[in-house]
């Protein structure tokens, strides 16, 4: 772990986006915004994409374009809303010595303090409070407060509009849905879901789906997530 005020201002590297749809937009708009990174095109294994272009930026080609790349100078991050999806890619990426960067939009609040691994992605509004790290692969999106002192676990993800207090943990893979609140100190399980507007005031347990004021388990998750509802809304 590395503090975010030790990489502000370095020399950014040429980078590619893993991810060519809705996600990957929202990264493109994030690297623009800080205006120091080259796009060089998106990448993304579904071959149907490929040729085509996002947002006036091409879709080079899926894994297999960055395997054959012998310059290894080239940066990349993964816009994937699906957890285990965007982490699975991303420790195939850093397999290959590709650097990870953390995308954060200028918007954004990441006060001194705050630690972070790579790939991580911050969007405009955010604040995260000194104290705070973020592991590998984690998405912190609009608007969203984290306060001081907390974890976020390797592939956590906050929606937007999400609250934490301080002092609180996600854990891997959990997601964190819009306009949660999370009190002072609680833990959420590794793959848990938390529901749209849940006040979270208790610990949750790994691999539970839970919402409602205060949130209450309402299942175990038993079977993969249906990230295309989640993140879709439907």
């Amino acid at each position: 772990m590395i503090s975010w005020t030790d990489t502000v201002g370095r020399m950014a590297k040429p980078a590619v986006i893993f991810g060519a749809s809705r996600q990957g937009r929202v990264v493109l708009e994030i690297l623009r915004a800080q205006g120091c990174w080259e796009v060089r095109g998106f990448l993304d294994d579904d071959r149907s994409r490929w040729g085509t272009v996002l947002d006036g930026v091409a879709v080079l080609g899926g894994m297999d374009w960055l395997q054959e790349r012998s310059d290894r100078e080239l940066s990349a991050v993964v816009a994937i809303g699906n957890n285990e999806a965007r982490v699975r890619i991303g420790g195939r990426i850093r397999a290959l010595g590709i650097e990870l960067l953390n995308a954060v939009h200028p918007a954004a609040v990441v006060e001194a303090g705050v630690t972070m691994g790579s790939g991580n992605v911050i969007g405009p509004g955010a604040v995260v409070v000194t104290g705070t790290c973020l592991e590998d692969d984690v998405i912190v999106n609009t608007g969203a407060t984290i306060d001081h002192d907390c974890r976020l676990e390797t592939g956590a993800q906050i929606a937007p509009g999400v609250h934490t207090a301080g002092c609180v943990r996600v854990g891997r893979l959990a997601f964190i849905g819009l306009g949660a609140v999370l009190g002072p100190g609680v833990t959420i399980g590794e793959g848990t879901i938390v529901g749209a507007g849940a006040v979270v005031l208790d610990d949750l347990p790994p691999r539970v789906l839970a919402y409602g004021t205060p949130a209450r388990v309402i299942r175990q998750i038993t079977e993969p997530p249906d990230w295309r509802r989640i993140l879709g809304g439907r």
